[in-house]
């Protein structure tokens, strides 16, 4: 026996509702999982996606904390930025960043600044006049090296810098007062480097992976090819 027509014409529509309601979970779920590098986050922080969506909370009279540009693929920060004077926690990840602007350390009240999954061959310098940073991460892009005068960043708690191919570990990472992790992850280097470091950083938690036989005489030869291709 064949069911009614108006079934269909009812269920139908459910089904679609259901379907749409189910893919949203792993939707939330992701933002919520890149949202957890964020380290020492309140329990009660409001994450607002865009720039649009936070001025609208800011009209309303909410103090906006923190915003999620993951995923847009930007390759400058918008200039809407500069108005969230105290904005704490920016997301960046998965865009198409090679640099940052120079008014990004007029934003003083910044603590955490995510940028991994980006394309930086570069250290950002802008972020050496951020002193008042706990974390950065710039982890999967293709930075060569770490700047001498990384010590200008005397707030720094939480640096991670895994995936790049970094050359250079300069002694000034000791002189990061407050610096309690170091990720280093899945960058090429020798037992010697990470001898160093441990002996320069013995109080941080060095996130590293098994050491090469490489060397770093004649440049990046030992690096693989550009991973961009």
């Amino acid at each position: 026996m064949n069911a009614p027509r108006h079934l269909f014409l009812t269920t139908i529509p459910c089904l679609v509702l259901l379907a749409l309601t189910c893919m949203s979970v792993p939707f939330k779920a992701m933002g919520q999982a890149r949202r957890d590098v964020v380290q020492n986050t309140p329990a009660d922080l409001v994450w607002h996606d865009g720039v649009e969506e936070a001025q609208m909370a800011m009209s309303s009279g909410e103090l906006v904390l923190a915003i999620d540009l993951s995923r847009n693929r930007l390759k400058s920060l918008p200039e809407g930025l500069q108005q969230f004077k105290d904005l704490r926690y920016l997301l960046l990840n998965r865009n198409r960043l090679r640099v940052l602007p120079d008014w990004l350390p007029q934003m003083g009240q910044l603590q955490a600044v995510i940028l991994d999954h980006n394309r930086f061959d570069d250290f950002p310098e802008v972020l050496l006049s951020m002193p008042q940073l706990e974390q950065l991460s710039i982890g999967e892009n293709y930075l060569r090296g770490i700047p001498l005068d990384i010590d200008h960043m005397q707030g720094l708690k939480y640096l991670s810098l895994w995936g790049n191919v970094l050359a250079s570990f300069p002694a000034s990472l000791g002189d990061l007062p407050d610096l309690k992790v170091l990720d280093l992850l899945h960058n090429e280097m020798t037992v010697d480097e990470q001898e160093m470091l441990k002996e320069l950083l013995p109080e941080v938690q060095l996130n590293m992976s098994q050491p090469c036989n490489c060397k770093f005489d004649t440049g990046f030869s030992s690096y693989p090819t550009d991973r961009r291709q």
